[in-house]
Parts: structure tokens; C-alpha cells; sequence
């Protein structure tokens, strides 16, 4: 892997202001403050989604190369150093997954120009389902902006002791763009102090409600979303406290309060929607996890993805797959690589392992939100050109929601059903489908 393109705003005044001041040590929230307003831009090539995935929870600004790009180029996956004779075991079986990966998706000889449509393909079989029998081995590239504050949480990511060895090459290259000085103040060593047994203990009763039906589950929620949001409304738009006017509109408050709501909402005044929070658990491939945390919004904890080496859950078989030729080569081959890093597992360590988890692994998170972040990304994860599990989950979650606030959600739709579509030739060309499943006349 290499950084490139590294670009900083701000860096050399912290530099001289470190030099000036004879400063050989900050705490971390001196030092984050003092890096607040600068700003860090560079794109880590040829790293592994195992990488990619642990940056993106940073929740800094970035771009990802998509999927579809990948390819059986030697290059195009990244292993663990293991002993040879195991080497040679992990690099047969990812290429076992890359040969399958490109049978699957083949193309008809008629190909077609700009993006394939599922008619396009020989299978039946799009890439973005072939790709569910991928590797987190596979590489990527990601452009990241981020302002200088957030080299803290980096470099606690990238010293993390149980990611030290994942984060080797970039750490160094990192290190190597920065000013010393800087670098000094930033953390060398981590070690995650959270008691992850306690944690899950905590969490374990939620989890244990999904399943591959219940995928997405309603947890708690304010208990009047509507007289939330309406009572932020009010607090903006009237010079009476709260209370005072909850004492004014006395039995009619919900009612009161989902009409000014409405008209706010109306007005495009949005922030008022953050009044609203519900969580839910979710369980989803490592793909639809991946497209969660890329929209940067929502508070996740997730399983700690040790778990995903441990447990014996089933993989997430996409339905063009399930019940074609492939079915079976497809769960075959991911019970193969599940036996295999176990045992890279118990033999070399987690760090060794992550490489070898699969986009169809399934993980479980419990995810907090509010309704402005949720209308965001539902209205773009509802779409019928989405990705069909997370288009799935999306929509049964917006149902849910749509039993606390028919107000809050009723925009959380992609833009054809209200106007027109956004996605120009690539456009699916049935919003009458959407309509219908939300009722829309």
C-alpha cells in the first residue's frame, strides 16, 4: 500500500507554535484543539477492506473505489504474512473466491455500454452480488479528508493494539508525511480499555432478537416523536417556554404539535427533525455494514469482529444466487475459508484473521439516529436502483418508522416520488412501484 496525494492547511503553524514554545507534551484535549482548524487530505491506495472498514468508523470524509473494479490482478488482494505452507493456503482460497466472483458476474457476449443491467449478465448474476463471496483481503482505495483534530482518533486506530500489525505500512508512511513534532504529541501505543465482555453482556439480549427475518428492529424511541419535534418547533418560533405551552395547548398537544411540525418541516426548516431518535438493531453482510458506516451519520456499536470469526452464523447468500448453479460452490467455498481462519486464528491472532472474513459474513449492531438523518438516508437507500439488501433493510425500517410518524418520515423517499428522478440515464423507471409499497397516491 502507499499514501499519496497528501495535502495539510494549518500543519506548519502548529509546527512553529510546538518549536517556539518548547512544547515536548499536551494533553489530548489541548492538543486537539490546537489542531481543530487545520486540515489533512491524502488517498491510501491498495490497502484491504479490513483497513478500509476500520478507517471509515472514524467517520471522516471519503471516497471508496467501488467493488465493481475488482479484479484477479495479483494486486487486488493483500494477505497477512503467514508461514509458506499457509501463505499458500490463504492465497489458493482467495483466488478460489476472485475465479468465482468473475464466473458469477460474466457478462453476455452482447455487452452492453455504461453500467451492465441484470439482463447484461450471463447468470443473471450483477457484481454487486457476485462480490458477496469476496475477502476483506481484497483492496480498495480511499480518498480521506479530515481536519487535524481527527489525527488523534487516527493514530489511536493505527496504534491499536489489537490493529497494530493491520495498520503497519500505513502507519509508517503516515508518520513520514507529518512533522516530527507533531507526531511526538500524537499517541504511540493503545490499548482499548473498554471491558468488550461487560459491553456485549449488555447488548446480548438485543442481538439475540434478530435473526435473517428480523433483520432490522425497532428498540426504543421517544415516546411522542411528533410532540418532540413540534415542542423544538415551538421553542424556535414562540417567545413562551416549553412548558408554558404544553400548558396551552393542554390536551391537544399532540395534535398541536404535529401540525406546527408539518408546517416547519415545511418551511425546509430540517434541524427541528433531529428532535426525534429511535435505535434499532440490525443484522446485515459485511457489504450493507460497510455501506451504513460510509454515510458517517448514525452512533453504531457493533460486534466485535473477532465474534464473526467465533460464531457459526450462516452467510448471507444474495437471492440471485440462492437456488442458481452457483448455490452451492458459494456456500461451500465460504465454509472453507471459515475453517481456515479460525485456524489462522488460533494460531497467529485476530490481526491475522480479519483478512479472511467474507462480504456475506453477517454482523450485528445496535445503530442510534435521528428523523433528519434517517430521511437522508432512506430517501437514498429506498431507491429501486439501491443495493438490494440494504434497499431491503431500508424500507423495513422506514415502515417502522412510519408507525411513530407518518410527519417526520413522509419525505424519506427517493426524489421520483415526489418529483422527478435524480439518476438521469440510469434511472430504473418505476417510481409507481415505490408509491405503492408507501401508499403514495
Amino acid at each position: 500500500m502507499k499514501i499519496t496525494n497528501f495535502e495539510q492547511t494549518g500543519l506548519e503553524k502548529i509546527k512553529k507554535w510546538i518549536q517556539e514554545n518548547n512544547i515536548t507534551d499536551l494533553d489530548q484535549n489541548t492538543l486537539k484543539e490546537a489542531l481543530k482548524t487545520t486540515n489533512i487530505s491524502f488517498v491510501a491506495e491498495e490497502i484491504n477492506r479490513v483497513q478500509s472498514t476500520l478507517l471509515c468508523e472514524l467517520k471522516d470524509s471519503y471516497v471508496q473505489q467501488s467493488q465493481r473494479y475488482v479484479s484477479l490482478a495479483e494486486g487486488s488482494y493483500r494477505l497477512p504474512d503467514l508461514k509458506k505452507t499457509d501463505r499458500k493456503k490463504a492465497k489458493s482460497l482467495v483466488q478460489e473466491t476472485f475465479k468465482l466472483y468473475e464466473t458469477m458476474s460474466e457478462l453476455k457476449e452482447e455487452e452492453s455500454t455504461g453500467r451492465p443491467k441484470k439482463e447484461d449478465y450471463k447468470h443473471g448474476i450483477p457484481i454487486e452480488d457476485a462480490r458477496y463471496i469476496l475477502p476483506l483481503a481484497t483492496t480498495t482505495n480511499i480518498a480521506i479528508t479530515m481536519t487535524g483534530d481527527n489525527l488523534y482518533d487516527l493514530f489511536s486506530l493505527l496504534f491499536e493494539e489489537q490493529y497494530a500489525a493491520v495498520f503497519k505500512d500505513m502507519r509508517e508512511e503516515i508518520i513520514d508525511l507529518l512533522p516530527d513534532c507533531i507526531v511526538d504529541l500524537l499517541p504511540n501505543s493503545f490499548n482499548n480499555s473498554i471491558d468488550q465482555g461487560l459491553v456485549e453482556e449488555l447488548y446480548k439480549s438485543d442481538f439475540a432478537k434478530l435473526d435473517s427475518e428480523d433483520n432490522i428492529i425497532l428498540l426504543t424511541a421517544f415516546d411522542n416523536l411528533d410532540l418532540k419535534v413540534g415542542l423544538g418547533a415551538a421553542t424556535s418560533t414562540s417567545a413562551q417556554t416549553p412548558s408554558q405551552k404544553l400548558e396551552e395547548w393542554d390536551q391537544a398537544a399532540s395534535n398541536k404539535a404535529k401540525g406546527l411540525a408539518r408546517r416547519v418541516l415545511g418551511y425546509g426548516h430540517e434541524s427541528i427533525a433531529e428532535q426525534a431518535r429511535t435505535t434499532f438493531a440490525m443484522m446485515c453482510s459485511m457489504v450493507t455494514y460497510h455501506q451504513q458506516i460510509r454515510h458517517r451519520l448514525s452512533e453504531n456499536h457493533r460486534e466485535n469482529l473477532g465474534a464473526l470469526i467465533l460464531n457459526k452464523r450462516s452467510s448471507l447468500v444474495p437471492p440471485t444466487i440462492a437456488g442458481s448453479q452457483f448455490e452451492s460452490e458459494f456456500l461451500d467455498l465460504a465454509a472453507k475459508i471459515k475453517k481456515f481462519r479460525l485456524y489462522i486464528y488460533q494460531e497467529y491472532g485476530l490481526d491475522k484473521a480479519l483478512p479472511f472474513l467474507l462480504n456475506c459474513d453477517q454482523i450485528k449492531l445496535i445503530m442510534s439516529t435521528n428523523a433528519r438523518i434517517d430521511q437522508e438516508m432512506l430517501a437514498e437507500r429506498i431507491c429501486l436502483n439501491s443495493q438490494w439488501e440494504i434497499r431491503e433493510i431500508a424500507t423495513k425500517k422506514l415502515l417502522q418508522l412510519r408507525e411513530l410518524s407518518d410527519v417526520l418520515y413522509e419525505n424519506a423517499l427517493p426524489p421520483c416520488v415526489q418529483e422527478s428522478c435524480t439518476e438521469g440515464k440510469l434511472s430504473c423507471g418505476h417510481p409507481e412501484e415505490v408509491k405503492e409499497l408507501f401508499s403514495i397516491d
